[in-house]
């Protein structure tokens, strides 16, 4: 639907949310569609035999739907315009899941919007090499650690996506400043 609002110009603004953070909700059971029971119990098995492959094996099928859409896009003739829907538009794609509930340095995606002077083919870690020292194997959980260092806020790059946009801000929650670098 989200493609077809986007191919008859209906609008340029959605959101589509896969799940509550707390997975409870009718998209706890995506996971189904790869042979898996409860999504955001997939997150808390790592610890156990196969639990990463099994997450793997998810976070591979949401991602591969991810590219299929941006591809459509790629596809597809700016409606009244010049390139590509997906040339003038920003898709934004993030997880909130791991094996533990810390809101930090989690992947992000960012597709699109090259007629806007985004830079694409490019991997930009503002994090330290191994956030909160790698994957947690158990014990202690990550989130309990005393955090050493600061991160870049990802407000920056909603500024950052405002002004390719055509919003003239320089602030938006508690960001910094912009990335210009994307």
């Amino acid at each position: 639907m989200i493609y077809l609002a986007f191919r008859t110009d209906s609008t340029r603004v959605a959101t589509y949310q896969l799940g509550r953070e707390n997975g409870i909700g009718v998209s706890d059971y995506l996971a189904r569609a790869v042979g898996f029971n409860l999504t955001h119990q997939l997150s808390h098995n790592t610890t156990e035999e196969g639990g990463w492959k099994n997450f793997g094996i998810y976070c591979q099928f949401i991602s591969e739907e991810y590219g299929r859409f941006a591809a459509r896009l790629r596809d597809t003739p700016e409606p009244g315009g010049e390139g590509t829907m997906l040339d003038n538009t920003l898709l934004f794609f993030g997880s909130a899941s791991s094996a533990f509930h810390l809101s930090r340095n989690y992947p992000l995606i960012l597709t699109g919007g090259r007629r806007m002077g985004f830079q694409h083919g490019q991997y930009l870690n503002y994090g330290p090499e191994q956030p909160q020292g790698g994957a947690w194997r158990g014990g202690q959980e990550p989130w309990q650690k005393q955090v050493d260092h600061e991160d870049i806020p990802l407000s920056n790059l909603f500024v950052t996506m405002l002004q390719r946009l055509g919003v003239q801000t320089d602030r938006f929650a508690d960001s910094t400043g912009d990335l210009p670098e994307v």
